[in-house]
Order: C-alpha cells, then structure tokens, then sequence
C-alpha cells in the first residue's frame, strides 16, 4: 500500500513539474499593439518591383515609428538627428487579424498583414490607379517595445 500510494503521489508531482513549464509563458499570442519602426518598402508596379528602399534612421537610439496603442488609435512618430519627436499622423485603426484599417483626417486605407510575429510585422498596401496600373507597396516593421 505504502509503494502504491508512494507512486502515485511521484507520478503527480512529475505531471506537475513537467506541466507547469517555463515555456508556457513565453508562448504569447503576437499583437499589433506596440511601436514598430519601419525596416525597409519594397514598391511594386503591375507585379514588377520597381524599387527596395531599406530604411536607415538620423540617429538609430530613437528610430521613427508608428505606435498602435491598445485603445484602438496610432499616432506615426518622425524623430530628428537630435532625437525632437514630432507626430506626423496620427487617428484610429481596427485590425481584425487579416487587415489594418487606418483612418486620419477623414481617409481610410486598408493594408494586409502578410505576417504578424512577436518582432515582425510585414503589410501590403495596394491600390489601382483610374488607368488599371496597379501599385503596391510591402512595408517591413520591427517591434521596438
């Protein structure tokens, strides 16, 4: 009975130990929430790649950004040489887990998420000019915060 109950109560600490994980808690759910600094554009024409433009800042200790606060607005933060922020845009968003909708002075525009991570964030943004000519531009972003 002893060695029964003996093993029964190992076997429970075991399911415990190995249950209980520090892993588990770094298995968060990415979020759009944060500031994200843009790390390059990719600029596309009728599926053609016209243009890469990687992002080099002024001062890379304070990068611009744009900031998707948990309240459902964004505010984009240029940053000078000297580290002077300025908010250059700013309004209210709504992601729905495939699409961020921006919307500032009236206009919206709606970007894909092609990948969200805990660190990356990769969008595509496309319109269609009045003629059919197709643009797209693909924006790379890391998560600063």
């Amino acid at each position: 009975m002893k060695k029964s109950l003996l093993l029964t109560l190992t076997l429970i600490l075991v399911t415990t130990l190995i249950g209980c994980s520090k892993d588990d808690d770094n298995n968060s759910s990415p979020t759009l929430v944060g500031k994200w600094r843009t790390v390059k554009f990719e600029y596309y024409t009728n599926g053609v790649l016209d243009e890469t433009e990687t992002i080099v800042e002024e001062n890379s200790t304070c990068p611009d950004y744009i900031e998707f606060k948990t309240n459902g607005t964004y505010v984009v933060i240029n940053n000078n040489a000297n580290c002077n922020s300025t908010a250059d845009e700013s309004g209210s968003y709504v992601y729905n887990g495939t699409t961020i909708a921006t919307t500032s002075a009236g206009s919206t525009d709606t970007s894909i998420v092609i990948s969200l991570t805990n660190t990356d964030l990769k969008i595509d943004f496309t319109e269609t000019s009045s003629d059919g000519t197709v643009f797209k531009n693909v924006g790379y972003f890391k998560k600063i915060n």
